[in-house]
C-alpha cells in the first residue's frame, strides 16, 4: 500500500550533490490568498524603542501579555533602521503560531518592503503557517514557499524539510510524506532526524487508525441479506484487513530503519556533518500506542509492541521466577549490552520533576502501554522484567513515576508467582 526504504542502506550524499526535494512536489498553479493589512494603530499610546534588541525585546513581551495586534502595530509604526530580521522573523511566527496564513505571508511581504531578506527562520515560520491553516489552498502555498527559497538564495535544511512533511501530515498527505522521507540521504546535515522519524510514524499510525474505524464501521454480515451482497462485503473486509497489515508493515519497517540508523550514528561519531539521532518517549509511544490499536484485530501484530519494549528498554532476563528447572543463567557479557533507549538517549538531562519534559526518555504513558500490553497479552512476567530493566537502566527516569505503578506490579508479581506455581506442580509443562 505505501512503500519505504531503510535509511542506512543509502550511500553517503555529498551536500553539494543532494537530491532536490522540490522535484516530488505537485505542480500547482499560481495560488493567491487574501492578505490583510497588518495593524497599524495601537489601543493606547506606546513609547517606541529606538533599539533593535530593545524593540525585538518589547514585541515579544507584549506578545506574551496578549497584546499581539498593538505589538505588531508598534512594529509598523517604528521606523525601519531600528528594526531587524529577527524581529520580522518574530512577527511572522507570532501568526504562524496560530495558523493565520494570510497575515503571516502579509509580515513577510512588510519584511521584504523594508529591505529585509527572508531567511532559514522566515521559511520555517511561513511552512509552518502553512501546517496550521485551515485554508485549502495552503497546502500547494507551502509548496510554492518551498521551492521559493532557492530564488531567495535561501539553503534549505532538514529543518524545512521537517516542516514541509508536517503540512503534509496536517492535510493527510501520506505518499508525499514517504517519497519525500526515502527521498532523504542517510548521511550528511540533510539525513533524517528524531522529528523526521517522528513525522513519518505519526502520519502511518494515524492512517492506520482511520482503516481500524472503517473496518469497525462495516456493517455485520447478518444485516446482508443476499448472498451476492454479503461477498462483497467480505472481499471489502478483506482488502480493509491487508490495508492495516501493509501500513503496519510499513511503519514497523519504518521504526526499525530509525533504530537501526541511530545505532549506526553513535556507533560512527566521526560522521560531524550528521547530526546525532537519539531517542525520546514520544516516538515510542507511537508505536506503542499503534500496537495497542491493532491488538484486537491482529494479536500477532498487537504483540510486536512488547518486542519493541525489549528492544528499547530491555526485559531482565536474569529474574528468578521462581522455576529451578528453566531458571535463566547469568547473561553473557555480549547479552548484557545496554538497551537501546540507554544508548541513544539525549545528553540533556530531564527535568527532575513529575510530569513530562521535551528529553523525557520514558513518561507514564510508555510505561502504562507496556504494562497494558503485558496484562492484554497474559504476560506477567515479562511486565516484571521490563520493570527490573528499569530501575537497572532508568533508575534516576524512573524515581518521579515509581509510586504511579506500584500496585500494579505488585499485582504482575502476584500474578507471576502463581502461573510459576502452577508450572512447577505441572510436570507436563
Amino acid at each position: 500500500m505505501y512503500t519505504t526504504a531503510a535509511r542506512v542502506s543509502q550511500p553517503t550524499i555529498h551536500p553539494a550533490n543532494l537530491p532536490d526535494i522540490s522535484e516530488l512536489l505537485s505542480t500547482s498553479e499560481e495560488v493567491w490568498i487574501k492578505r490583510r493589512p497588518l495593524p497599524t494603530i495601537t489601543s493606547i499610546k506606546y513609547t517606541i524603542p529606538t533599539d533593535p534588541y530593545l524593540l525585538a525585546s518589547k514585541f515579544q513581551k507584549m506578545v506574551h501579555e496578549g497584546k499581539t495586534d498593538d505589538a505588531v502595530a508598534i512594529v509598523m509604526q517604528a521606523k525601519t533602521k531600528y528594526q531587524s530580521d529577527v524581529l520580522w522573523n518574530l512577527v511572522i511566527d507570532v501568526y504562524a503560531k496560530k495558523g493565520r496564513l494570510s497575515k503571516a505571508l502579509r509580515a513577510s511581504t512588510e519584511m521584504r518592503r523594508r529591505g529585509f531578506s527572508p531567511t532559514q527562520t522566515t521559511f520555517t515560520a511561513l511552512l509552518k503557517a502553512c501546517a496550521l491553516s485551515d485554508g485549502e489552498k495552503s497546502l500547494p502555498m507551502a509548496e510554492n514557499i518551498y521551492r521559493s527559497m532557492a530564488d531567495s538564495q535561501v539553503e534549505p535544511s532538514i529543518i524545512h524539510v521537517n516542516a514541509l512533511l508536517s503540512v503534509y501530515q496536517h492535510k493527510h498527505k501520506v505518499q508525499p510524506i514517504l517519497n519525500i522521507y526515502n527521498k532523504l540521504p542517510a548521511d550528511g546535515p540533510m539525513a533524517p532526524t528524531l522529528t523526521t522519524y517522528t513525522l513519518v510514524l505519526s502520519t502511518l499510525r494515524r492512517e492506520l487508525n482511520l482503516r481500524i474505524d472503517e473496518l469497525k464501521n462495516e456493517p455485520m454480515e447478518k444485516s446482508v441479506e443476499k448472498k451476492e451482497k454479503k461477498m462483497r462485503l467480505d472481499r471489502r473486509t478483506a482488502h480493509i484487513k491487508q490495508n492495516i497489515r501493509d501500513t503496519f508493515d510499513t511503519m514497523m519497517l519504518a521504526w526499525h530503519s530509525y533504530t537501526d540508523d541511530a545505532a549506526r550514528r553513535i556507533a560512527s561519531p566521526d560522521a560531524s556533518d550528521t547530526p546525532p539521532l537519539h531517542i525520546d518517549a514520544h516516538i515510542v509511544n507511537v508505536v506503542l500506542k499503534t500496537c495497542h490499536a491493532v491488538y484486537s484485530i491482529n494479536r500477532a501484530l498487537g504483540r510486536k509492541g512488547l518486542k519493541i519494549a525489549e528492544q528499547v528498554y530491555g526485559l531482565d532476563k536474569t529474574l528468578d521466577v521462581g522455576n529451578r528447572k528453566n531458571a535463566v543463567s547469568p547473561p553473557t557479557q555480549k547479552a548484557q549490552q545496554l538497551p537501546i533507549a540507554a544508548r541513544i538517549r539525549s545528553p540533556e538531562r530531564r527535568k527532575s520533576v513529575k510530569g513530562m519534559s521535551k528529553h523525557d526518555i520514558i513518561n507514564i504513558d510508555t510505561i502504562d502501554l507496556v504494562l497494558e500490553l503485558c496484562k492484554r497479552d497474559k504476560e506477567p512476567t515479562k511486565a516484571v522484567r521490563f520493570w527490573k530493566s528499569l530501575e537497572n537502566h532508568f533508575a534516576g527516569d524512573l524515581e518521579p513515576l515509581k509510586s504511579n505503578f506500584t500496585d500494579r506490579i505488585e499485582e504482575f508479581r502476584a500474578r507471576m508467582s502463581r502461573n510459576t506455581g502452577l508450572e512447577n506442580t505441572n510436570p507436563t509443562r
